[in-house]
This record gives structure tokens, C-alpha cells and sequence, in this order.
């Protein structure tokens, strides 16, 4: 009978049969270059020296965090209304033809509102004069 050549592991999980030479185990560092054990107290000095809980932020620092965010909203109110993503039909047109709607709301008189101001007679009269009989 032949022999058998043992099957090997799948990619991805160690193989346990193969000894590990001792050269390439990792055990931690030396125990000789540690520093011995600290006490409560030496920590919590250590790690004050880190934690300024008491320093608030600086005026520029504030500045500039209120103005990227005013920034950033006026870059997507304009990403939003005014850039030009083509001529097809997008997300933000719904929104553009609202706004557009709203604008001219208020910079065009309804029919009533002409009506009241007399406008609406005003042309009429100047049109009629133009024309000759």
C-alpha cells in the first residue's frame, strides 16, 4: 500500500503539527528592562500631566469651528439650489422648482393683487392707445 502524505490545513488556520522553533515565539520583553510595579499615586500623577480638564477652548478655535460650519451650510445650500448638475431630472429638483416658485411668489403681483393697484387697467389702456383705427 502507498503512503499516505497527510492532508494540509485550510488557508487561514495554523497548523498545530509543525513544531514552532523557540527563536520565533514572542514571550514579551525582558523582564529586566520593566520598571517595577507604580503605586496609585504615581499613576494618577502621570496621568494628570495629560488632562487639562479646566482648559477651555481658545477664541480662534471657537471662531474657526463656527465657521466651517457656516461655511459648510452655505456650500450645501448652494450644492443644493444654484450648482449645475445637468439638464436631467435630479434629487435636489423638487426642491429648485419650490424654491424657484417661492421666489417669483414674491417679486410677481397675483391677479387680485394687480387688480387692486390697477394695473391690470393701466395696460390695458396703454395698449389699446398703441394701436392705430
Amino acid at each position: 500500500m502507498p503512503a499516505q502524505t497527510p492532508i494540509p490545513p485550510p488557508a487561514g488556520i495554523p497548523d498545530r503539527s509543525r513544531k514552532i522553533p523557540a527563536y520565533k515565539t514572542y514571550t514579551g520583553p525582558d523582564p529586566s528592562t520593566l520598571s517595577g510595579p507604580r503605586s496609585k499615586s504615581q499613576a494618577e500623577q502621570y496621568f494628570a500631566k495629560g488632562a487639562h480638564e479646566t482648559i477651555l477652548p481658545k477664541r480662534v478655535s471657537k471662531a474657526i469651528g463656527f465657521g466651517g460650519w457656516f461655511f459648510g451650510g452655505v456650500a450645501a445650500v448652494y450644492m443644493v439650489l444654484f450648482a449645475d448638475f445637468g439638464d436631467r431630472e435630479h434629487v435636489f429638483s423638487p426642491v429648485r422648482r419650490e424654491y424657484i416658485r417661492t421666489k417669483q411668489s414674491f417679486f410677481t403681483l397675483t391677479p387680485e393683487e394687480r387688480k387692486t393697484m390697477g394695473l391690470e387697467t393701466r395696460i390695458g389702456e396703454s395698449e389699446a392707445g398703441k394701436q392705430p383705427s
